[in-house]
């Protein structure tokens, strides 16, 4: 078992997951107060409300780059337009915050599977805020408390867990690490800088205490590495700055210990063995830089589970410490293709809209009760949708990688355990 903290969007006040609401809440009731932002202002928007209505912060280099490379630019999909931010907002009575990504509609026309492939959600003020904010807290003391020291103690809790069950092989930091700062360009390059300087901070502090944390810890660069057509074009305009050396040396020193894994995430527009060895190519770069700690494959896609099947198995052959795919799901239990079940009269495809006419009211209005009433059981959004069932079974047993590929050498997983290596 590895403990994921998994985001999307960041979250739910900004149409994805993972951050808490009330995290979010405050950031919002103190934004004309962050340290070192002369620029901050109290109507920036780190929530969604009537007042600070999900909107795209793209600046215009970036924009007229998307258009020049023929991306389309993100755009905020509205398929109610009566108050169309009020339901589950924070302070609004109308529903618990830490539903609005699945209660509220029009958060659904921007976070269903097929509106995600799109990313307009990371390109948010709201998600764009949170995430720099989120990285820089560390910093100061105010920030530190509400916001910084909540995560570590969730990861100490993650790292007790370690210590209990010896099946859990690691925790992972943070899913997919977003990009933070737009629409100020001078932030955004800092992104990366940001966030290994929080990942240090995290080990500083979980070094520190009666009891330090063994567990070993996940990390992965900014985004995961599996870059959108939007965040291609957009590297291409923001130069990201490096990794900070004091950084780097925190994170060697969890690697000498043995308490460090690298992760990267593989979607090419189609999966080759080229491709996945261009991909591990470039996690072993990352690898090296941090102490060559062992390299995991933690996601990647295929329709059909033989395929899944046959890319699991080639990814170890090919070196991978450890390899993982998106997604496990019981769909007997389910009866869906995620984690997520809908009551009688509710689909998956019902539930998919990015405008009015496509809505089915009927659907919405018998699942959004759920909501209310907070029986509801998950939702097909953020990428959640595409699971599968019997993958592992099918794994081959013996190396299946094509002629002329050879394999790549790396650092073996291991985990010392209890006394035990693996």
């Amino acid at each position: 078992v590895i403990l994921d903290s998994h985001q999307d969007a960041i979250s739910a006040t900004g149409g994805g997951a993972g951050l808490p609401w009330w995290m979010t809440a405050w950031m919002q009731e103190n934004a004309g107060s962050v340290p070192d932002c002369p620029g901050c202002q109290a109507s920036d928007s780190y929530i969604t409300t009537p007042s600070h209505p999900l909107r795209i912060c793209l600046p215009e280099p970036i924009k007229a780059a998307l258009r020049q490379a023929g991306v389309p630019i993100p755009a905020i999909n509205v398929v109610n337009d009566t108050d169309p931010w009020l339901a589950y907002s924070v302070g609004s009575g109308t529903g618990d915050p830490a539903s609005m990504s699945v209660g509220n509609i029009n958060m659904r026309a921007n976070n269903h599977d097929e509106a995600w492939g799109t990313s307009q959600l990371h390109y948010t003020y709201q998600m764009q805020n949170v995430a720099w904010r989120f990285y820089r807290a560390h910093r100061y003391p105010t920030e530190k408390a509400h916001i910084f020291d909540h995560y570590v103690a969730f990861m100490r809790y993650l790292a007790s867990l370690w210590e209990q069950f010896p099946n859990v092989i690691a925790i992972d930091l943070l899913n997919e690490p977003p990009w933070g700062g737009l629409p100020n360009l001078y932030w955004a390059e800092k992104c990366r800088t940001d966030l290994w300087d929080f990942y240090a901070a995290v080990f500083t502090e979980l070094d520190t205490g009666a009891t330090p944390v063994r567990a070993p810890f996940i990390l992965e660069d900014v985004a995961g590495s599996s870059f959108s057509p939007v965040l291609d074009v957009i590297m291409q305009v923001v130069q990201l700055e490096d990794i900070s050396w004091g950084a780097i040396a925190k994170v060697r020193e969890w690697s000498s210990k043995g308490q460090l894994i690298y992760e990267f995430h593989w979607y090419p527009d189609e999966p080759t063995e080229e491709s996945l060895q261009s991909y591990m190519q470039g996690a072993y770069a990352m690898a090296t830089l941090l102490g060559s700690p062992p390299i995991y494959l933690a996601e990647f896609w295929t329709p059909e589970a033989s395929t899944t099947a046959h890319w699991l198995g080639a990814a170890i052959d090919a070196g991978c410490g450890l390899a993982t795919y998106w997604q496990f799901v019981d769909t007997g239990y389910t009866g869906t293709m995620g984690w997520f079940k809908y009551p009688d009269g509710v689909t998956e495809q019902t539930l998919t809209f990015s405008n009015a006419s496509e809505v089915d009211w009927q659907a919405w209005d018998i699942y959004e009760q759920t909501v209310a009433n907070g029986t509801y059981w998950g939702a097909a959004i953020c990428g959640a949708t595409g699971g599968k069932s019997n993958v592992l079974g099918k794994v081959p047993d013996s190396p299946v990688l094509p002629v002329g590929v050879s394999l790549v050498s790396g650092a073996r997983l291991r985990v010392r355990r209890h006394g035990a290596q693996f």
